[in-house]
């Protein structure tokens, strides 16, 4: 298997929900520091090691670690700790503490992500009101992504699965969340760049409007 089969990026929101996903540190530093020592030659192998244990010991939540901003593996990650395969793979001890540093900063980022749906949560009653919610969410959440990816590279693929999370949350089947999300940004979401407000705030009315159509 290589990194692609642990690549975060379909990952739901049932998959890496905090709530019902639990995490020790202490074992996962247990764990990572137990695995065959990574050095130059095997660094993509080291990488694919530790997700595929990460995920057998606490779930594919973990695969999210090392997904970092800018001009990752990936591309358009939240993890500031780690780069790539190529620049943070080095000295042993270095990486192993790299690698749980961006373990770390994952899991702080989903439980700062549940905490943040929590507050956003969606009222009951007339379809106005949960319109009305909707446009304040959906810029809410793009910013969170904006300034925990520093608008990097691809950032918009996070932001367009923070939203796709929260409507999982909310009740919309995945597939239509990702089909509303998609025709609401429309690909004016660009790398390197910084939303103007009225862009969000257009995408947010786009998208509350699908969800209205939807009924949702």
């Amino acid at each position: 298997m290589t990194m692609w089969d642990y690549q975060p990026k379909n990952l739901s929101w049932a998959d890496v929900d905090p709530a019902t996903h639990t995490f020790d540190v202490v074992a996962a530093t247990a764990l990572v520091s137990s695995l065959p020592p990574p050095h130059y030659s095997n660094r993509e192998h080291w990488v694919v090691s530790v997700s595929r244990a990460l995920g057998e010991q606490f779930g594919v939540w973990t695969y999210g670690w090392a997904w970092g901003r800018d001009e990752s593996d990936f591309g358009g990650g939240p993890v500031s700790a780690w780069c790539c395969v190529d620049d943070s793979v080095g000295e042993p001890q270095e990486t192993v503490e790299r690698t749980l540093r961006a373990l770390v900063e994952w899991r702080a980022w989903l439980e700062r992500l549940a905490t943040r749906f929590d507050t956003l949560t969606l009222p009951d009653g007339p379809a106005e009101k949960r319109i009305s919610a909707w446009e304040h969410a959906v810029p809410a959440l793009v910013n969170e992504v904006v300034a925990q990816t520093d608008a990097g590279d691809a950032w918009y693929q996070h932001a367009e699965q923070v939203l796709g999370w929260f409507l999982q949350r909310a009740g919309v089947p995945a597939d239509r969340a990702a089909g509303l999300i998609d025709e609401a940004i429309g690909g004016r979401f660009q790398s390197w760049i910084s939303p103007a407000e009225s862009v969000v705030v257009s995408v947010a009315e786009r998208l509350a409007a699908g969800l209205a159509d939807a009924g949702a």
